[in-house]
């Protein structure tokens, strides 16, 4: 049996005739509408993009498509169609209803693009699936394939801003799954108003069900009430992507996107969180409104990211890790920099295939340098083309722990140090090119008017491009190495 969906957006007429916002609106930061997006502050979205802005991190929306949207081109990945049972893959996602636009857009447009406003995660990724049509309408079963898609494809969060009246056992047991997977999915609580009955799938416990309040916290005269109700987010007048454009919409679509965009910042500030911790400390972390405690209107409170960050921070303190610097050239010394790091006992150098940020684990892709246990480590012919990490065992509050600095490197044993010259100059080609070899150098000019005069370069008289090869002959331990660059001259 059909099970019918659909869009949870209300306006304040037709979509078409939505408050258009002028591009020229005055500007904050370098987005000109992000002085208009008052639920970006009063989230506290703003306050935490010094910690994280949603890197690495897909939000799936499920809806009516995203795009395309000069704000959101920057963070839409491929989407996909359901409709009819039938899957479509949609490498130009188009949206005719603007729906799934203007939630993708409060989600993750891009900041500081000179362009309209920003998203709450402004560098998180959208996958964009499709199951709803122009009028807003879709079909239970292709929500839930959406929703199977968007988890085995890496969606973290997964945005469901639709609802209909009665339970779909395929796309309950397709949110299931999501959980399982690990990822949390948020539901817009519904806009049929106090008496009406509740939406689902927000009324599932496995969502995070999200009614709408507006600039002053109150209950907007569409939002529903129920025990299922778990938390508050701005949703009148939210100004947003769409159909090219810049609208405001109203409706509990809108808050459960910036709950989504909320859950992607956490996400990103933290890649050992899961998606149960996420959702606790959303919940926990709200600021209570209305009745003392949980009540039927707003659920916990309102949506609360500072408190949220510091609780997550809380949970997981930031890894002490070692730091090192480098430049990236084979024979460098790398020196650790323990400070603020106490009780040392023991300190190893990894080599490694790939950069990457302090952790405490040893990453798959990193092998201990044998004998490398000093607190200084000097790079060799072996390092090249790899990063080098510096781990140590340590002891916290009577606890021995393990962490590993970020990744420096790559490695090279032969670079190009400078590259503009001056008009009819003589120049030491030593201070062009290095190599950290002792093999004999041979240059040649393969392109432009300078030319090689003993180990020096001459530049012409006039401007111009010089092409110049270096090779170093093969020894020990070093093979042969050859390096082109482009000197400037001007």
């Amino acid at each position: 049996m059909r099970k019918p969906l659909t869009s949870l957006a209300i306006c304040f007429a037709s979509l078409a005739s939505c408050l258009a916002l002028s591009p020229h609106a005055e500007a904050a930061a370098n987005d000109p509408l992000l002085a208009q997006q008052w639920g970006i502050f009063a989230t506290g979205a703003d306050r935490v993009w010094a910690v994280s802005t949603g890197i690495g991190v897909t939000v799936a929306v499920v809806d009516s498509g995203s795009g395309p949207h000069p704000d959101l081109a920057a963070n839409l990945l491929p989407g996909r169609s359901f409709f009819n049972s039938t899957e479509t893959q949609e490498s130009n996602d188009v949206d005719a209803s603007g729906h799934g636009s203007h939630v993708a857009g409060i989600i993750a447009a891009a900041a500081n693009n000179g362009i309209g406003g920003s998203g709450m995660a402004p560098n998180a990724k959208i996958l964009p699936i499709k199951v709803l049509d122009q009028a807003g309408q879709g079909d239970a079963r292709d929500v839930a394939a959406g929703v199977r898609f968007a988890a085995d494809n890496g969606a973290k969060v997964i945005n469901l801003s639709l609802g209909g009246s009665t339970e779909s056992p395929s796309l309950t047991q397709a949110i299931q799954y999501a959980n399982d997977k690990g990822a949390l999915v948020v539901a817009a609580a519904g806009n049929g108003g106090a008496t009406d009955k509740p939406k689902w799938p927000a009324s599932l416990d496995l969502t995070i069900a999200v009614t709408a309040v507006d600039t002053s916290k109150n209950a907007t005269s569409f939002d529903q009430r129920g025990d299922y109700i778990d938390i508050a987010a701005p949703g009148a007048g939210i100004v947003s992507t769409a159909k090219g454009d810049y609208v405001a919409l109203s409706g509990t679509s809108m808050a459960a996107g910036f709950v989504a965009g909320a859950a992607a910042l956490l996400f990103a500030a933290e890649p050992r969180v899961s998606n149960t911790q996420v959702r606790e400390i959303l919940l926990s972390t709200a600021t209570d409104i209305g009745d003392p405690g949980r009540d039927q209107t707003y659920g916990v409170g309102f949506l609360n990211l500072v408190a949220a960050l510091a609780e997550l921070q809380r949970l997981f303190p930031p890894v002490n890790a070692p730091q090192i610097t480098a430049v990236g050239h084979i024979g460098e010394t790398l020196v650790a920099n323990l400070e603020n790091i106490s009780e040392v006992t023991s300190v190893k150098w990894f080599r490694c295939e790939s950069l990457g940020p302090s952790a405490t684990e040893v990453p798959a892709d990193c092998i201990a340098i044998p004998q490398a246990t000093k607190r200084s480590y000097r790079t060799i012919q072996a390092d090249a083309r790899r990063t080098i990490r510096l781990g140590i065992v340590y002891t916290r509050a009577g606890n021995e722990q393990f962490a590993i600095s970020e990744a420096v490197g790559p490695f090279f044993a032969i670079w190009q140090m400078g590259r503009e010259v001056s008009l009819a100059s003589s120049t030491p080609l030593a201070k062009l090119f290095n190599s950290s070899s002792t093999g004999s150098r041979t240059y040649r000019v393969l392109k432009g008017a300078c030319r090689i005069s003993g180990s020096r370069l001459i530049a012409p008289a006039a401007t111009s491009v010089c092409r110049v090869r270096m090779i170093v002959a093969a020894r020990v331990p070093f093979p042969k190495l050859t390096i082109v660059g482009d000197i400037t001259v001007a």
